[in-house]
């Protein structure tokens, strides 16, 4: 039988239901040695009263720990609600031909999966570093050097402005088509003499170029923030808040907030990772894969700061 806590919500569910089958035959056993092996109706009892509490010790461990496990997911079911109430978006106006914009905060590489208190919006992480820009921009120049490769990077700014956390410069960056930095000079002459032809198509591929600049020239920047209070997440909840700003006014044009809650409450059993289950109960809901199994992020930010600032097409 399940245990009724947080570990029933792993790949271990049925493996407990497994052992407590097996662990309530081996109670049953002893329990019938301690009757038929004693000679005396003193002993029987009081070997039936010790195999009595050593296999009913943690079965009602697990009672009180279910109970309070219980208790707790339902707490955080409570505040998880609550806090949805507030989620969503909320567009004060749309902007239509944007050529660029700022990305104000830089996202730290690598996921959290784990870790119950840090503040980096894992709700509405679904990029890193400058793969953040990337996402963002379309392709300015190259793409009849790999027509299909353009085709997937067609839509977009022509370009994005941010300063990197690593230098503390202000930089322009577009999205091109081209050689990987790999195809090296010495590496195209041996293609060419190797094969009698030039580099194929397929080889040249979306690149993000950039350039320093003296200041921002875009209109409209986009930041994020981890919204998530200490209540929320000692009850394993993340909260987080996308905005996009008109840097003339500083005024918000629009901002998404979001929440998720881990129904495992942390639960790392069998190398679960807490905030990689809790997409599966978030507000808004996230898109789930076509089986229905799986809630995705990816894209999500890209797609919001689309519908607010309507980039420009083509040659624009």
């Amino acid at each position: 039988m399940l245990t009724g806590t947080p570990l029933d919500l792993t790949p271990f569910g049925s493996v407990l239901t497994g052992i407590g089958v097996i662990y309530w035959l081996l109670a049953l056993g002893a329990l019938i040695v301690a009757i038929k092996v004693p000679k005396s109706r003193r002993r029987k009892l009081v070997a039936a009263l010790v195999v009595s509490c050593i296999f009913g010790y943690l079965p009602a461990s697990g009672i009180v720990s279910s109970y309070l496990a219980r208790r707790t997911l339902t707490e955080a079911n409570a505040h998880f609600e609550m806090l949805c109430k507030n989620a969503g978006e909320r567009i004060v106006r749309t902007v239509e031909n944007v050529e660029g914009v700022v990305w104000m905060k830089w996202r730290e590489p690598g996921f959290n999966r784990d870790d119950q208190y840090k503040l980096d919006d894992p709700h509405g992480k679904d990029c890193e570093g400058e793969g953040c820009i990337a996402q963002l921009l379309r392709i300015t120049t190259g793409a009849a050097l790999n027509p299909e490769e353009a085709q997937s990077h067609r839509a977009g700014y022509r370009f994005v402005e941010s300063t990197d956390p690593r230098d503390g410069k202000v930089y322009r960056y577009v999205g091109v088509i081209e050689l990987p930095a790999s195809w090296t000079a010495e590496k195209i002459e041996e293609h060419r003499k190797a094969t009698g032809a030039e580099v194929p198509s397929f080889s040249y591929r979306f690149q993000v170029k950039r350039v320093p600049i003296p200041a921002y020239s875009a209109t409209y920047g986009v930041t994020w923030d981890d919204i998530s209070s200490p209540e929320d997440r000692k009850r394993w909840i993340a909260g987080g808040s996308t905005k996009v700003i008109d840097l003339t006014s500083k005024a918000v044009v629009a901002e998404r907030i979001g929440y998720m809650l881990d129904r495992g409450l942390g639960s790392t059993v069998g190398g679960r990772q807490p905030w990689g289950f809790a997409p599966d109960t978030a507000c808004p809901a996230f898109r789930r894969s076509p089986d229905g199994v799986s809630a995705f992020r990816s894209y999500r930010s890209r797609d919001f700061i689309n519908r607010v600032l309507g980039p420009t097409t083509g040659d624009q």
